[in-house]
């Protein structure tokens, strides 16, 4: 399995998506976007996962936006299946002919999805996606879609990705955003580390769907 990864910011990395990858035998290249490396030809490319970031696809955008939406669309005519997570399947949406919007309340910390992906997932997040035409649904929370699958991409607004190590550096830089909400940064950290197995089981498990959707109509 040939997996790129688009890494949008050093402190938003693969977490268990390069976990599972090495697993299962796959060899990972990474994009790293904060870094200004290029976009490969999408003709090249086998599977792809974007990342998240702490940037917005609708309020005041990225300058680098317009040519990663460019480069997804690529993708998907390619025929190269495409896994979004928070930020990246927000731009998978747009990419798509979905919308991103503010959302009416952030999500931060540990949300219960119901659906298809019910569980309970990791979330961070200020905006909101519609999935793009003809796209399947694939669980909700009661504040906003969490996931959608469109031929064989999945986008997905939660973080399927995070480890305990990489919610512990969101929480140390995140102080503002648990302030404004009033969250407790402690008793997040305190919860991932109770949730870190159990995630990472029904992490690759998403990732192993994910694989297998390429077979799969929306």
């Amino acid at each position: 399995m040939e997996l790129l990864i688009v890494e949008h910011q050093a402190d938003a990395p693969a977490g268990l998506v390069g976990e599972w990858a090495a697993e299962r035998g796959g060899h990972m290249h990474v994009v790293r976007v904060h870094a200004g490396d290029p976009w490969p030809e999408p003709k090249t490319v086998g599977r792809a996962v974007v990342l998240g970031s702490d940037r917005s696809v609708h309020l005041d955008p990225p300058g680098w936006l317009g040519d990663e939406l460019d480069w997804l669309r690529g993708l998907d005519a390619a025929g190269a299946p495409v896994l979004g997570l928070c930020f990246g399947g927000q731009a998978l949406a747009t990419a798509l002919g979905g919308s991103v919007r503010r959302a009416e309340r952030p999500e931060i910390g540990w949300v219960d999805v119901q659906g298809e992906l019910a569980g309970a997932w990791f979330a961070w997040h200020f905006d909101t996606f519609s999935a793009p035409p003809g796209a399947r649904e694939l669980g909700r929370t009661a504040a906003a879609l969490q996931g959608f699958a469109s031929g064989p991409h999945i986008g997905l607004q939660f973080h399927p990705e995070v480890t305990p190590a990489i919610v512990d550096g969101w929480v140390s830089t995140g102080r503002g955003d648990l302030d404004a909400e009033r969250l407790d940064g402690e008793a997040i950290r305190a919860r991932s580390t109770q949730e870190a197995e159990r995630v990472r089981a029904a992490a690759f498990a998403l990732f192993d769907s994910w694989v297998a959707s390429d077979r799969i109509a929306a």
